[in-house]
C-alpha cells in the first residue's frame, strides 16, 4: 500500500473524529470532490474506504433516506476506482441546502468550522477526497487538487492561519494547494489524526539526517543508532503535539529551550544534545522526560 493509502486508512478508521465531527468531515469530502452540484454529487477515489465512508456519512448526517450508489470501475492507467454518488435529484438538493452551498459562486462556509476540531475534520475530509502525498523516502510533498479557484484560495488561507506553510498553483484546469515543508506536512497529518504516518515520516527524516554521519562513524553500533532514533522520534512527536494544541508556550523557559534544541538537532544523542544545550546528560534527560509527561497529560 502507498504512503497516501496508509494515511487515508488511518483517517477512515478514526472513530472519534467520525463520530463527533461527521458533518465537518463530510463537508470536506464534498468540497474536495469534483462534482458537488444539483446535477451530480459524487466522489471518485482509488481508496475503497473513502468511498464507503462517504456513503456512510451521507446516511448518518441527517434523519432522512438517501440514495447512494458505490460503483467500481477502471480509472487512469486501468487502476481500480470507486465512485460513490447520490442518485436522486431531491436528495442532492437536500445535501446542497444542508451545507448552504452555492454552486454558482462556490465558497467554503466557515460557520460550521468554528473550532480547531471542526477544521481538523474538514481538512481530513478534503485530504481523503482530493489529497495526495509523496512517499517521504522520495520527496516531501502534500497536495490538494481542487476544481475551483475561489475555494482553493480560501482553503490555502485556512491552512496559513493554522501556521501551515501552504502554497497555491495550477495544473491544467485544476487548482492545487500544496505543502512542501516537511514540518508543516507532519503537523497537518497530526491534526487529521494520522499519527502512525507522522511517526514514519519523522523516522525517515531522522534517518536521512543521520545517514551521512553514520557512514562516517563506522565504529558506531547499529543498536545504539536505533535507540537514539526511536528516543528522538518520540521526543519530537511530543514537542510537535504541544505546539499543535497551543500548549508549547506554556512550558517553563528551560523546557522550551530544551524542546527547541531537540527539534533543531533530532539526530543527536542525549550526550551530544546536552553539550549543545550546556547542561548535564542527566539534566537534559530529566527535562525531556518532563516534556513527555506534560504531553501525555494533555493527550
Amino acid at each position: 500500500m502507498t504512503f497516501a493509502g496508509q494515511i487515508k486508512n488511518e483517517i477512515c478508521h478514526n472513530k472519534a473524529m467520525i463520530k463527533h465531527y461527521k458533518k465537518q468531515m463530510l463537508y470536506g469530502m464534498l468540497i474536495g470532490s469534483k462534482s458537488f452540484s444539483k446535477q451530480n454529487i459524487s466522489i471518485s477515489t482509488e481508496h475503497k474506504g473513502t468511498a464507503r465512508l462517504f456513503a456512510q456519512l451521507i446516511f448518518q448526517i441527517a434523519d432522512m433516506n438517501y440514495s447512494v450508489t458505490i460503483k467500481e470501475c477502471k480509472g487512469n492507467f486501468d487502476r481500480k476506482t470507486f465512485v460513490s454518488s447520490i442518485d436522486l435529484c431531491k436528495d442532492r438538493e437536500k445535501i446542497i441546502s444542508l451545507f448552504n452551498f452555492n454552486q454558482e459562486n462556490p465558497n467554503i462556509d466557515t460557520t460550521i468550522l468554528n473550532t480547531m476540531e471542526d477544521k481538523a475534520a474538514f481538512i481530513a475530509g478534503i485530504l481523503i477526497s482530493c489529497g495526495n502525498i509523496s512517499d517521504p523516502n522520495k520527496d516531501y510533498h502534500l497536495e490538494f487538487v481542487l476544481s475551483n479557484n475561489n475555494i482553493s484560495q480560501q482553503f490555502m488561507d485556512m491552512l496559513e492561519k493554522m501556521n501551515f506553510n501552504a502554497h497555491i498553483g495550477q495544473r491544467k484546469n485544476q487548482h492545487i494547494v500544496y505543502i512542501k515543508d516537511s514540518n508543516s506536512i507532519e503537523e497537518v497529518l497530526t491534526v487529521v489524526g494520522a499519527h502512525k504516518a507522522v511517526i514514519e515520516m519523522v523516522n525517515v527524516k531522522i534517518y536521512k539526517d543521520m545517514r551521512n554521519q553514520v557512514n562516517r562513524a563506522t565504529n558506531c553500533e547499529t543498536h545504539n543508532i536505533i535507540k537514539t532514533v526511536n528516543a528522538s522520534t518520540a521526543q519530537v512527536m511530543d514537542i510537535q503535539y504541544l505546539k499543535q494544541i497551543g500548549k508549547f508556550d506554556l512550558l517553563e523557559p528551560n523546557l522550551k529551550e530544551t524542546a527547541e534544541a531537540r527539534l533543531k538537532y533530532p539526530q543527536l544523542s542525549l550526550r551530544e544534545l546536552s553539550e549543545k544545550v550546556g547542561i548535564s546528560r542527566s539534566g537534559l534527560n530529566h527535562r525531556l522526560n518532563k516534556i513527555c509527561t506534560i504531553a501525555n497529560k494533555y493527550r
